[in-house]
């Protein structure tokens, strides 16, 4: 009974909330967001607030598949509504949602919990998709209710869903998600997001038999830590690397160290302290002490073959501004494991490799980009601050020589003059197409996201209509 009146109340309040904003006069403007003397990126978007208003954001969650569509995730903060999944055809320019709501496809639509968001890499093997879904609401109630993360899995060839079952009871995976396509074997971060399990446990690597599902617990890695990593490096002899972000956590035993589980040995080892010291774009470097303790991959992709991969450690990884390249077969303590390939600038999630491109979106003022969060920003009243986000996408060959010289293919606005003011989820095909999800200025109300206040009004519910929506955007290079 108490649920059903939180939804009754939550869909009082949006009825409300969008009648308020029909009548006022100040509420999505149509601010004109070219200017014509600067280069623009037309970006084709799709609004995803039109689908679900409550899709709020998205991290991650985004691949481009074999059968040439992009597969993508939709994100809340949500206590009513699971994380949505879907598929675009650049080809045909066609949207289709899969999935609207991850919990239905969980199997926990009865249950007052959510599946509210997809925050992992989707990644292929044998005709199937496999990503992590993830709590979405983070006050304690949330939390203390949510039964755990779930591993799944998408048939491309027949639609077909199959839910591989909660990794460990209570806990998330955050986030990484990879595959050993020898063995068969799935590879997570189950990390605890309750006090307690905190206190008494930490993050610990699974592996996931595919045929099976059976789940294996291959060891805790943070020890009354929550312990987080956005990417696997799954090498073509199965070992898999790893690192741990530090943004939000400190660890005594971690100031740049590189992980390996490799399966010959079942065990997991620490390379202490390798990871490059930070550069800026100009070749500064970087002597902020926490920063330098904060190293870790913030980007990583495989190279085709699986040999090597390339990796980034942004402003939010220790500060380092250049795409490298990680060769194993090369000594890791010496430091020739690591190839400094180009200088890029500041980075986070919002990279992508298309062919022998990589992608990425910054702020055309690169300063700015160390110094600022966009997902903060995006959330500044524009009608009080100003429609002045001024996020670009840019691009360079990783061609063997090739020019490393940076591209700026200009600001990026959609073909109605909405520009973007944050993104965190990209992905690029070998034909010119970058693709990538994130919050926009919004031209109607019904493009506006519906969001939860969860940091400010923790457990109690309330909503707000943002001056932003969430959509997906294709650019076609």
């Amino acid at each position: 009974m108490k649920s059903a009146k939180i939804q009754f109340i939550r869909n009082v309040i949006l009825s409300a909330t969008l009648l308020f904003a029909i009548a006022s006069e100040n509420f999505a403007q149509k601010p004109e967001t070219n200017n014509s003397a600067e280069k623009i990126c037309s970006v084709s978007t799709i609004s995803m607030n039109r689908i679900c208003k409550e899709w709020d954001g998205q991290w991650q969650g985004m691949m481009v598949a074999s059968d040439g569509n992009c597969y993508f995730a939709s994100s809340t903060h949500s206590a009513s509504h699971g994380a949505g999944f879907h598929r675009y055809d650049p080809r045909t320019k066609k949207h289709t949602v899969l999935a609207e709501d991850m919990t239905i496809i969980c199997g926990e639509e009865n249950t007052k919990t959510q599946q509210g968001k997809i925050h992992s890499p989707i990644i292929e093997c044998d005709g199937w998709l496999y990503f992590s879904t993830h709590l979405s609401n983070y006050w304690k109630e949330g939390i203390e209710k949510y039964p755990g993360a779930h591993i799944v899995g998408y048939q491309l060839a027949t639609g077909k869903f199959r839910d591989l079952g909660i990794v460990r009871p209570r806990y998330s995976v955050y986030s990484a998600v990879n595959v050993d396509p020898v063995r068969k074997k799935l590879y997570v971060l189950s990390v605890p997001f309750l006090d307690s399990l905190i206190k008494t446990d930490g993050s610990h690597l699974f592996s996931i038999d595919i045929a099976t599902g059976e789940k294996k617990d291959l060891g805790l890695v943070t020890d009354k830590k929550k312990g987080v990593s956005f990417w696997f490096f799954a090498d073509n002899k199965g070992n898999v690397w790893f690192t741990l972000w530090k943004m939000h956590e400190q660890y005594d035993f971690d100031h740049g160290n590189l992980y390996c589980y490799r399966p010959d040995k079942n065990k997991i080892e620490t390379y202490k302290d390798v990871l490059p010291m930070g550069k800026l774009i100009d070749g500064t470097e970087v002597t902020n002490e926490k920063m330098k303790r904060q190293r870790a991959w913030t980007w990583a992709k495989a190279l085709p073959g699986n040999e090597k991969c390339l990796f980034t450690m942004g402003s939010w990884g220790g500060g380092d501004e250049r795409l490298w390249i990680f060769d194993p077969s090369k000594n890791i303590e010496t430091g020739e494991a690591f190839q400094d390939i180009a200088p890029i600038g500041s980075t986070f999630l919002q990279v992508a490799l298309g062919g022998d491109s990589l992608y990425f979106i910054q702020y055309e003022n690169i300063q700015f980009e160390r110094d600022s969060a966009a997902e903060s920003t995006r959330d500044l009243d524009p009608d009080k601050f100003g429609y002045n986000e001024n996020l670009h996408l840019r691009s360079i060959s990783i061609k063997k020589g090739a020019s490393q010289k940076i591209s700026d293919h200009g600001k990026i606005v959609d073909m109605e003059g909405r520009a973007l003011r944050f993104s965190n989820s990209m992905a690029a095909d070998d034909k010119g197409h970058v693709f990538m999800y994130g919050s926009w200025y919004v031209k109607s109300l019904k493009e506006a996201s519906f969001q939860i206040l969860f940091s400010k009004y923790p457990g109690e519910g309330i909503y707000k209509l943002m001056k932003r929506g969430e959509f997906f955007g294709v650019a076609d290079l």
